[in-house]
């Protein structure tokens, strides 16, 4: 979603196109497709068709599946995991690898998830972005920061995506108007999610910075 790119995409207009959301960089070009894998499959071919893109980076917040990573912390993985399909994927990252689910997790699946996949981070659409850029011959990376530790009671915010994958923010509010024991738990989820986009977006600048210097 654009609000966690939100420091990156600062005085930037989206151009729409079939539903996807396009933000040009000097550099660089950010797809805003939505959540989930349906979502980020159909984004990342839109990129691909408009830009040609060199590498195409799966970039957001995400879970963590290990006590040693907390919020804010940035992971670049060398592998992604479907965890629907058992498919695995390449990255060029250094370091850990991402699983991605078709639904938001709590602490126990969390902890089932590690240790069935061996992974080390979870979201909702890096595999999608990996299968994209592995058909179309692409290069592909994945960076991630984290917004909730692994035991991090997760508000049930899943129920409230649509099948586009857009996040329906009315729903979800006057959900919350109701279940008064949610609260605290989003009010803490808004701040770690605020957090993370900051690293994200500096990290991915970097990342722009050093395929700059390289080219």
């Amino acid at each position: 979603m654009s609000r966690e790119l939100a420091p990156l995409l600062r005085g930037l207009r989206a151009q729409k196109h079939d539903g996807v959301e396009f933000f040009e960089l000097p550099r660089a070009v950010i797809a805003v497709g939505g959540v989930g894998k349906n979502a980020a499959g159909r984004a990342s071919n839109a990129v691909v068709g408009r830009y040609s893109p060199s590498v195409l980076v799966s970039a957001g917040v995400a879970g963590a599946l290990t006590s040693n990573l907390h919020v804010g912390d940035v992971v670049n993985g060398h592998e992604v995991v479907d965890a629907d399909s058992g498919e695995r994927f390449v990255a060029t990252g250094a370091g850990g690898t991402v699983a991605t689910v078709s639904a938001v997790n709590g602490p126990l699946e969390k902890r089932a998830l590690a240790e069935r996949w061996s992974t080390d981070v979870v979201e909702m659409e890096a595999a999608a972005v990996a299968r994209v850029a592995h058909e179309r011959g692409i290069e592909f990376a994945v960076v991630k920061a984290i917004s909730d530790e692994l035991d991090f009671v997760m508000p049930p915010v899943g129920r409230f995506v649509s099948s586009a994958g857009k996040f329906e923010t009315g729903r979800f509010a006057l959900h919350l108007a109701f279940h008064p024991k949610w609260w605290s738990g989003v009010r803490e989820l808004n701040a770690n999610a605020k957090a993370a986009s900051v690293k994200l977006c500096e990290a991915l600048q970097h990342l722009i910075d050093q395929r700059s210097q390289s080219a």
